[in-house]
């Protein structure tokens, strides 16, 4: 949601309890998310002159609303003195950073002087054990998915599956916006879930077929290999993706043109090399791709998610359906 006037503080407020709802949220939670987003609505107001607030769900922490604010404001000189409860450049109080961090179970921030901040908060449910994982992840991803200005589904969907065959990264492009291109991309993202095992070939394959009674969409598929030091990477159609590496070097993942479920001629696999401090950024083409990490000093030292927010930020089109999922070392 947009934050751009005083009134819309309360907006921010309801929206995180209504989304606290829907996840089931225990009052606690729900009056600790209440809390972030009013904080973070009116730091948005004071130091950003207007911005934006998401909310998601992390599904992969049990009940967990996850809310991240960003602004194109006058940034953060001083992180450290910012978080200190009584430090203001506003004439306040000086503890809205504090309290946010308080209020959160995790808590993400990016800010540069004169080119905005980002903020990410996740609220945990703390009532809700989350599900406990076999073997500690090597790979984590997050990411941001925004309807096209005006419709209710976003057309774009992703996924992110972590497998013996390592983590595999999915965006799905359907073509067009709303409902309809909604459908063929959660397609996409229900075929992954099933054969997150098999090739990414074959994936793009059996999408194909699932894909032929729907308008089609733009595929990327990635899988990180990381204990074997290399990512793979298919895609059909405008999905960009990106490596980027140590010293903010960046390699261009190769996408075939076509449609998936309607023209496809062609699947190929490409292999990269992965570190340990790789970032493999994908998104679907509501972003630009003409991004440079080297702009973000420090950035991709970040939550997966909080770096998803700031390209979208910086780099949204602002006239389709807009996503960009990050992934990177545990």
């Amino acid at each position: 949601m947009r934050v751009t006037d005083s009134s819309e503080v309360a907006g921010a407020r309801r929206t995180a309890s209504q989304c606290a709802a829907a996840l089931r949220m225990s009052e606690t939670a729900a009056g600790k998310a209440a809390l972030v987003a009013t904080e973070l609505a009116t730091n948005i107001l004071k130091h950003g002159g207007g911005g934006s607030i998401l909310f998601g769900s992390d599904l992969d922490r049990g009940r967990a609303l996850v809310i991240v604010a960003i602004d194109k404001g006058r940034g953060i000189v001083n992180v450290t003195a910012a978080m200190r409860d009584g430090y203001s450049t506003a004439g306040s109080p000086g503890t809205g950073l504090g309290a946010i961090q308080r209020a959160a179970s995790q808590f993400d921030l990016y800010a540069l002087p004169d080119r905005g901040t980002a903020v990410l908060c996740r609220i945990d449910d703390e009532t809700v054990r989350p599900p406990a994982f076999p073997v500690t992840p090597m790979v984590v991803a997050g990411g941001v998915c925004i309807a096209y200005p005006g419709e209710d589904h976003a057309g774009d969907a992703w996924t992110a599956i972590e497998s013996s065959s390592g983590m595999t990264v999915c965006i799905a492009d359907g073509l067009g916006h709303g409902p309809a291109a909604a459908t063929a991309s959660t397609a996409v993202v229900r075929v992954v879930a099933k054969q997150s095992e098999q090739t990414l070939d074959h994936i793009l394959q059996d999408a194909h077929g699932a894909l032929r009674a729907t308008r089609g969409a733009a595929v990327g598929i990635a899988r990180i290999h990381a204990a074997q030091s290399r990512a793979e990477f298919s895609g059909v159609g405008n999905i960009a993706g990106t490596i980027v590496d140590d010293e903010g070097s960046m390699r261009r993942v190769v996408s075939l043109t076509g449609i998936v479920g309607h023209e496809m001629r062609k699947v190929q696999t490409f292999s990269y090399p992965w570190t340990a401090s790789s970032v493999l950024v994908l998104q679907s083409d509501g972003v630009s791709a003409s991004w440079n990490a080297s702009t973000w000093p420090g950035l991709m030292q970040h939550d997966p998610a909080l770096i998803a927010a700031v390209i979208y930020r910086d780099h949204c089109r602002g006239n389709d359906d807009a996503t960009v999922v990050v992934a990177k070392a545990a």
